[in-house]
């Protein structure tokens, strides 16, 4: 179950810190995305998007277009009905898909090449920007379905446009930089449930084996068991030493021996004389 458990930790650790250092890497500590300068192919006088293009809201989007040479060039931001219907009768690219950072797909619509009017006489945009060689907007995207349009003004056309899109998410960069720091910790715990990295637990002292001794075993046991006595007189005299002086004036003392009696019990490491039995038993 340990082993489970730090190798789950492990790989959510550094799956963790791998896409908070992506994160963090990816928006820098202004919190931005930048991407680009990216060519766009069109020949005519506008490029627009479809709708599904810029359908999350929230995000701060910058938008940079860039010409070659003096051409005037216009960026403006309209909802998706009024750009529709003002660039319906004119040749046009559409991008109709687009993934962060850079990844779009488009196509093209035949129509006329000039536009109906001049975009910068209309009144209906939400924000525009122009300028000579380039021009850039920034905004919020709304909750509502918009268009982007970059289109040429005059008798210009969008030939060599190059664009550079950046978008700013707050605290995206500390988002990321925690994610990280948390990853790295999933990763040090899994390490350590691993034993790949010496833990903080406490150890548990040595004990000598000394420590375990019973203190009772220091003290010789008195032989109490009377085949362990030479004679009646040493089983007494052993277990009267070992209670004590006035447990043994306590007692009554031995019978007397009778004269001629053979101890009860043979003395340890004395050899008896062997009877008549014996000797003959010996010659045999």
């Amino acid at each position: 179950m340990r082993r489970v458990a730090g190798i789950g930790l492990l790989a959510l650790g550094i799956l963790l810190a791998l896409a908070g250092a992506v994160v963090a890497v990816a928006m820098g500590p202004d919190d931005r995305l930048t991407t680009g300068p990216h060519d766009v192919r069109a020949d005519g006088r506008a490029v627009v998007t479809r709708p599904a293009v810029l359908a999350r809201y929230g995000p701060q989007v910058s938008v940079l277009v860039e010409v070659p040479g003096d051409k005037p060039v216009f960026l403006g931001l309209g909802h998706t009905v009024d750009v529709e219907d003002y660039v319906s009768s004119t040749a046009r690219v559409e991008v109709t898909r687009f993934r962060v950072p850079w990844s779009l797909k488009s196509r093209v619509a035949t129509g006329e090449p000039q536009l109906r009017a001049a975009p910068t006489a209309l009144d209906w945009w939400i924000m525009q920007a122009a300028g000579v060689g380039g021009a850039e907007l920034r905004f919020t995207l709304p909750d509502e379905p918009v268009s982007l349009a970059v289109l040429a003004v005059g008798d210009s056309d969008l030939k060599g446009l190059r664009v550079t899109a950046s978008y700013e998410v707050p605290g995206a960069f500390g988002v990321g930089v925690g994610m990280a720091a948390t990853g790295l910790g999933a990763a040090l715990l899994g390490l350590v449930a691993l034993r790949l990295v010496p833990g903080v637990g406490r150890r548990t002292p040595p004990v000598e084996a000394s420590g375990f001794v019973d203190d009772e075993w220091d003290v010789p046991w008195p032989e109490t068991d009377p085949s362990d006595a030479d004679t009646w007189d040493d089983f007494l005299s052993e277990e009267g030493t070992a209670e004590g002086p006035a447990t043994r004036a306590d007692r009554p003392s031995a019978p007397p021996k009778k004269r001629g009696a053979k101890p009860r019990w043979p003395r340890k490491g004395k050899v008896g004389k062997p009877g008549p039995g014996t000797d003959k038993e010996v010659a045999r």
